[in-house]
């Protein structure tokens, strides 16, 4: 798994399927993600757009593109002018038929970039709680193997509006929209299908997840984490591995 630089455009005599992967934040990384990729033989990109690296306008090269999460809103793009650069690529990658995936703050983006509206939730949903699929979601390519509900990390405050063109797939107690793809190959997630034990380790141990200042109790989340993860984990892989046989 390659940070981005120059060095990372593809070469034009490379025949390996490569994903550009932005990431938000210190600790909003690719995750599980990035290990089904890897296993697939499908080299990624990151891109640290929180550190001031530059989004390219359109995918270019790259076979797909992947958004991660991050504690900022969609809307907050004079603090972050990152989103607003994230925002064109989708659309771009929309245009040029580049499958697209997005993670929290990354389906908020592609929901608002896609027509949809971006604004807050009736409350904050952070911990793990059940998604219900849709019949939609039966037929999918990515999903119809795993439509039994199960419990994924929920960390965010915002939901969206789903665009017109769009299909919902899942939905959760508190946020109906949580699943959506558009034109068959552009996929949005609200809730962290990405974030197995290493990166929940690494996100909480870094000290400043802000947990407490939710109203989280430190013990029940572990003790849900513990009971969750384990079962969220195979589905990443199912899902992200088809993910990767949507690239061109």
């Amino acid at each position: 798994m390659r940070s981005f630089t120059e060095e990372s455009i593809t070469d034009p005599l490379e025949t390996v399927k490569r994903v550009l992967f932005i990431q938000n934040g210190e600790h909003d990384g690719p995750g599980l993600f990035g290990t089904v990729l890897e296993e697939n033989g499908v080299a990624l990109d990151t891109l640290h757009a929180w550190r001031g690296e530059s989004v390219p306008p359109s995918p270019g090269d790259w076979s797909g593109v992947a958004v991660g999460g991050g504690s900022m809103s969609a809307s907050e793009t004079e603090d972050y002018p990152f989103l607003a650069e994230t925002t064109l690529l989708i659309k771009n990658s929309r245009s040029a038929a580049v499958p697209v995936i997005g993670m929290c703050l990354g389906a908020q983006l592609m929901a608002g970039a896609f027509g949809g509206g971006v604004f807050p939730n009736r409350s904050k949903e952070i911990g793990f709680f059940d998604i219900r699929f849709t019949e939609a979601a039966k037929t999918d390519a990515l999903w119809s193997s795993n439509t039994a509900p199960f419990r994924p990390l929920h960390w965010h405050r915002d939901t969206f509006k789903l665009p017109s063109h769009a299909v919902l797939l899942a939905s959760s107690d508190l946020t109906q929209n949580q699943l959506f793809r558009v034109d068959g190959i552009h996929y949005g997630l609200q809730f962290h299908l990405e974030i197995g034990t290493a990166l929940l380790d690494e996100m909480i141990t870094a000290g400043d997840c802000g947990l407490p200042e939710n109203g989280v109790d430190f013990v029940e989340f572990f003790e849900q984490a513990k009971a969750a993860l384990p079962k969220v984990e195979p589905v990443a892989h199912e899902v992200f591995g088809r993910w990767t046989r949507l690239l061109a």
